[in-house]
């Protein structure tokens, strides 16, 4: 049994699919015998939440969902503000490094009331591997480096490093001192592993999944169903996060091929899409919109997201081609949805997973002649819907009881 310290920004009540990983880590180890206490976020004051796992929150006034009077929204605007100028100069700062701050600052008394065995540190952002390494150095704990996303290998931060030099320097001496520092380095995908045993040569490297969590099916909404009248295929998330680049109009310009080539495609197939859209997204769709093919179900908690994923008859999902690490949480969910995925990629960890798994077809997320092909014959010829048969061993290596167990190996070897 060990006491294990996750530092990991975004947690709840953060909602997005970076969240699942740390609460996940945190829930298991626990299970498996470890007291873990998570080091994270406050939006009002520094706090303790006593229970399985322990939670301190540490104040981030930086924070850009909590402007709820006059003065709250200066404040905001004036460290953004402030940030953005040092950037422009040239000198590195980040919109977290008040967060990160006041970590440190309280940094005796956290290692007083945890006495962790070992210290994990969940990027993004940069900032859990800064104070994590100060830690390790400062009391002498080994740390592992987790990587759900690469930074410097296929950086989803690319667009605020391709502008300010200073920032693509200071994330690099970050990620050298972060990987030379640790003990161990964890990673979602093999391509990020393989970057840092190559590029760095620590003493372990290790690839921890993502995964779908089974107890999320319990008390899932009942009588969520679509009917029989039509195909449906159902979305879940958002089409673009870290990824602001990623397009989806391709897929829908497929869809919209079918129907001018057979208006009657109009009454055969629903698009279901739950979750949260941008304006211009849905002003692209609207004309599917307003013929009833698309159908928007808004925001929903996450049982009945996951509910919605196992009442479809497709699932889809789309990454950006050509990004090897690119890999959704979304698809763990699918795997355990029991139903086949249609996954536009190309060359990436997501495409491997669902070959390897056979739980879907894949096809280019940019190739509209190819989608429009397999989806017309994924949708009219039931023989060759019907044959997606699913390694079911294969879809259990994702579950997050082997992940952790995984985890669990590699921290008691350290």
């Amino acid at each position: 049994m060990m006491n294990i310290l996750i530092i990991a920004y975004y947690y709840p009540p953060i909602g997005s699919g970076g969240t699942m990983r740390p609460v996940q880590t945190a829930k298991y180890l626990e299970r498996m015998g470890h007291h873990v206490t998570v080091l994270t976020h406050s939006y009002d004051k520094n706090t303790v939440e006593t229970g399985k796992p322990q939670v301190l929150r540490f104040r981030d006034p930086s924070f850009n969902k909590c402007k709820t009077s006059f003065r709250k929204k200066i404040q905001w605007l004036g460290l953004r503000l402030y940030t953005e100028a040092l950037n422009r100069s040239g000198i590195y700062h980040s919109i977290y490094s008040w967060w990160k701050q006041n970590v440190i600052k309280n940094a005796d008394s956290i290692m007083a009331r945890v006495k962790p065995n070992v210290i994990i540190a969940t990027y993004p952002p940069v900032e859990t591997l800064e104070i994590a390494v100060y830690l390790s150095k400062k009391y002498h704990i080994p740390m592992v480096s987790d990587f759900r996303d690469g930074l410097i290998f296929e950086p989803i931060e690319s667009t605020r490093m391709n502008r300010y030099a200073c920032i693509r320097k200071r994330y690099a001496e970050i990620e050298k001192e972060a990987v030379s520092c640790s003990a161990a380095v964890t990673t979602i995908a093999q391509p990020i592993a393989d970057y840092y045993r190559e590029t760095f040569h620590p003493p372990k490297v290790e690839v921890i999944s993502n995964a779908f969590d089974p107890d999320d099916l319990k008390d899932l909404p009942p009588g969520v169903s679509f009917g029989s009248s039509f195909f449906n295929i159902v979305f879940t998330g958002r089409f673009a996060m870290s990824d602001k680049n990623n397009r989806v109009d391709f897929f829908f310009d497929a869809v919209r091929r079918l129907i001018a080539g057979n208006p009657r495609w109009s009454d055969k197939i629903r698009i279901h899409l739950v979750g949260e859209y941008r304006k211009a997204e849905l002003k692209d769709l609207q004309d599917l919109i307003d013929c009833g093919i698309i159908i928007l179900h808004g925001l929903v908690e996450r049982g009945m997201s996951l509910a919605y994923q196992r009442a479809a008859d497709l699932l889809l999902i789309i990454t950006l081609p050509d990004r090897r690490s690119s890999v959704s949480a979304k698809i763990f969910e699918y795997l355990f949805a029991g139903k086949p995925v249609l996954a536009l990629t190309y060359k990436t960890v997501l495409e491997d997973i669902v070959r390897e798994t056979k739980t879907g077809w894949t096809v280019h997320p940019q190739d509209i002649d190819a989608i429009a092909a397999l989806l017309k014959r994924i949708v009219e010829e039931p023989g060759f819907y019907h044959s997606i048969e699913p390694g079911l061993e294969r879809v259990g290596e994702y579950s997050i009881q082997r992940q952790v167990e995984k985890l669990d190996a590699l921290l008691r070897c350290l």
